[in-house]
């Protein structure tokens, strides 16, 4: 991820996936019906003068009926990025957003993540290579491996194929702040 031609420092990244992740949170919660964005990715996220991250561009998205668990509606968004259940059902939950935001902290390690490309990142993963996906500006800092398998293996968890094994956004959140706790400062 560059910002003015340089790449982001990762504790900038880390901010950012928690200023985001928290935003999602809070959608999900903060209201009595959970409203889910919907389109969570890059375009959809900007930073501003001192990197912090804002979420924008909430034209798709949709509150899931009171005593419901989930909304019906058409299927909206790029179909790459789209969640394999909502895109199978129609059905829009909150671990729609959870998918969305994995595959956005894959990208914040390196070059975007492709519907193909998860299925590679799995096999890495498998084969505790994680560290093959991050961009090379990262592996410059002087990083704790485990804490960019940490990220990704969080990243990863939110793109399981059942929404039921995704974990919820607070908890999401709740995880990448340790992460972010046990970076030495700069």
């Amino acid at each position: 991820m560059l910002v003015n031609s340089q790449p982001l420092p990762w504790k900038c990244r880390l901010r950012i996936a928690m200023g985001i992740a928290n935003a999602i949170a809070y959608l999900h919660t903060a209201f009595s019906r959970p409203v889910v964005h919907r389109d969570i990715k890059s375009p959809t996220i900007i930073l501003d003068k001192e990197n912090v991250a804002r979420l924008i561009d909430f034209s798709l998205s949709i509150s899931i009926p009171e005593g419901q668990l989930h909304a019906e509606d058409s299927v909206r968004g790029r179909m790459s990025l789209i969640d394999p259940e909502y895109l199978s059902t129609g059905h829009v939950n909150q671990k729609t957003d959870v998918f969305s935001f994995g595959r956005f902290l894959l990208e914040l390690l390196g070059p975007p993540i492709g519907f193909l490309a998860i299925g590679w990142a799995e096999s890495v993963d498998v084969q505790n290579r994680l560290i093959e996906i991050v961009d090379p500006a990262l592996l410059k800092e002087r990083i704790d491996a485990e804490q960019f398998l940490a990220f990704a293996r969080l990243g990863l968890s939110c793109l399981c194929e059942k929404g039921e094994d995704r974990p919820e956004m607070i908890d999401v959140a709740k995880q990448l702040r340790r992460i972010y706790q046990s970076v030495s400062p700069l």
